[in-house]
């Protein structure tokens, strides 16, 4: 399906396609080398040298292709984007070139009814040193472990660019059968420019609603404190609030407004009193996973202060309505929000949800819904996290200073 958007807020033009299917575990290390591979080559222009000399004949052309996820939903994204031409005096430059260069670089690489050899072990060896670079930072591993633990054997327990072994194992051919499934799921093409309806791109002309795009299921817990040791100077802590209220749930909107004052701004409640008056950590934050219906709190500390660190947080979280702003955080969240739809991603990002997620975010009512949020609301918001349950990850941190 394709929408079409004549827009002259940004001054660019863009194409934007996205193939959208629900999130198999199992499936995260070949959908992400199947993104590896689309990214080096396509059906025209065989390496990435030659991607980025075409893509520098146009004015201000820039190609991608990325995995997404909204929920419990994965999406291929193609996306490009370059000056309008009606702000460039060159006869030349035009939207039959901008289009037929997308079309020619989301056309992937295909040899004798599969994938080019060269190019698919190039993406392999591009996927593993991602993978591997991403294992050697702690921060990582330690989150890896809180979820992978929270979510076990649910649709949430996968590794976001997926497996060593899995990936040693994939061949040419599979990623090649993989692809040839993918390109059968649900898409849909958004241009944002005058293309006038011009451009019916190839794609599956219906889109149905995703209303379940949460993860709701949570892995079997028997205790409320998970260590994991590693030998590191530092303990990185995850501290995971069941508050069990999902997007498309009105009672999100109060937990918006407190994990922005407890943990999610540069200057947080947290920050202010566990790392500047007790000095117990080195960095602290929170984060609201909506999809996933869990608040996150992340800290690295000294191994020896965890029961003392817990303890703290627990007072913060008891004693922290009386300190909060509330207008102040409105006004901060309400300006962040309007100047991420100046750029045309949160634009686009928009108009995805309206078709595939209506009942999970309206960027329309998004405002409105933070602004009608009142004081009794976020005294609720914070008994309810004081009862919900908490389960601690502590990783590391077996290093004597």
């Amino acid at each position: 399906m394709s929408r079409y958007i004549d827009i002259n807020k940004f001054h660019t033009v863009s194409i934007t396609k996205y193939i959208v299917s629900k999130i198999d575990p199992k499936e995260i290390t070949i959908r992400s080398l199947l993104i590896s591979y689309l990214r080096l080559s396509s059906s025209k222009y065989k390496t990435e040298e030659d991607i980025v000399r075409a893509c520098e004949d146009l004015y201000d052309f820039k190609f991608e292709v990325r995995g997404d996820m909204h929920g419990s939903y994965f999406m291929i994204v193609f996306k490009a984007n370059a000056i309008d031409p009606k702000y460039i005096h060159d006869d030349t430059y035009t939207l039959d070139k901008i289009y037929n260069l997308f079309k020619d670089l989301s056309t992937p690489l295909i040899v004798n009814n599969s994938f080019d050899k060269k190019t698919f072990l190039t993406a392999k060896k591009h996927l593993k040193a991602t993978i591997l670079k991403m294992d050697k930072y702690l921060d990582v591993k330690a989150s890896s472990f809180a979820f992978h633990t929270f979510f076990l054997n649910t649709l949430r327990d996968f590794k976001p660019m997926g497996d060593i072994e899995e990936l040693n194992k994939i061949t040419i051919e599979d990623l090649y059968a993989y692809y040839s499934k993918i390109s059968k799921d649900e898409n849909v093409c958004y241009f944002l420019g005058d293309f006038n309806g011009k451009y019916p791109y190839n794609t599956i002309d219906y889109i149905s609603p995703k209303l379940d795009h949460n993860f709701i299921d949570r892995g079997v817990l028997d205790k409320n404190l998970y260590l994991m040791p590693y030998k590191s100077k530092q303990m990185y802590l995850r501290i995971i609030y069941d508050i069990n209220v999902f997007s498309g749930d009105l009672k999100i909107y109060p937990f918006i407004l407190l994990n922005y004052f407890l943990g999610g701004s540069n200057y947080s409640y947290l920050f202010q009193k566990i790392r500047e008056e007790y000095g117990l950590c080195y960095s602290i934050t929170s984060e609201l996973y909506g999809a996933s219906g869990i608040l996150m709190v992340n800290l690295e500390i000294k191994k020896k202060d965890l029961n003392l660190v817990l303890d703290k947080i627990e007072e913060c979280i008891h004693d922290g309505v009386q300190y909060i702003n509330l207008d102040q955080i409105k006004r901060m969240i309400t300006l962040t929000h309007k100047a991420s739809y100046d750029y045309q991603e949160s634009y686009i990002q928009d108009l995805l949800c309206r078709d595939f997620f209506p009942n999970i975010f309206d960027a329309k009512n998004y405002v409105e819904k933070i602004n009608q949020v009142t004081l009794e609301d976020i005294e609720e918001a914070f008994k309810h996290l004081s009862s919900v349950r908490k389960v601690t990850f502590a990783f590391g941190g077996d290093i004597d200073e």
